[in-house]
């Protein structure tokens, strides 16, 4: 039995002549191009070569594009967002109470800057987010409520600071109160 089995095991298993020649598998010879063919092959190289780099320069720049845009966008957040600090403070002047000649002729000036700034400001369409009728939590911040009979729940009762936006985008959110159920 031993006999058999061992002879069975032997069978199974490749000798190690059978494992060298499946190992060598020789490759069919290139055929021989002529010259004309290989020209062709070299130039259809090249054309496929020149077709990938021209791709790549697309996406570079298209990235490129996408980079810079995002830059300018950033830094003229920024920008208009320092303008804006400064449109608060004209604001603030305007409501100080003038009662000499001089105090209103400084008003006015001021009054002329601060119209100055809105006109700028409108010319790179940046426009106030209005602040009547219903909270809105994407254009409005909430800096208090206000128990009222007065308004409705969820309504917005004064504006406490102008908030802008640039197109689509919030440069600053409006600073509002709301008004809250009064309290029984």
């Amino acid at each position: 039995m031993t006999a058999k089995h061992d002879t069975e095991q032997e069978s199974q298993e490749p000798d190690e002549a059978e494992l060298q020649e499946a190992e060598i598998v020789e490759e069919p010879p290139a055929p021989e191009l002529s010259p004309e063919e290989q020209l062709q092959q070299e130039r259809d190289e090249y054309l496929d070569n020149w077709r990938r780099t021209q791709a790549d320069i697309q996406n570079l720049r298209r990235r490129q594009g996408e980079v810079l845009e995002t830059a300018v966008r950033s830094a003229r957040r920024e920008l208009f967002s320092e303008l804006l600090l400064v449109l608060d403070y004209l604001d603030m002047a305007l409501l100080s109470p003038v009662e000499t000649q001089e105090g209103k002729n400084l008003r006015m000036g001021v009054q002329m800057t601060r119209d100055q700034m809105l006109q700028f400001l409108s010319q790179h369409e940046i426009e106030a987010i209005h602040s009547e009728g219903a909270f809105d939590p994407e254009q409005h911040e909430a800096v208090e409520t206000v128990p009222t009979a007065d308004a409705e729940p969820g309504t917005i009762v004064s504006t406490l600071r102008t908030g802008y936006r640039a197109g689509k985008d919030v440069l600053r959110y409006a600073q509002v109160k709301v008004a809250a159920a009064p309290e029984a």
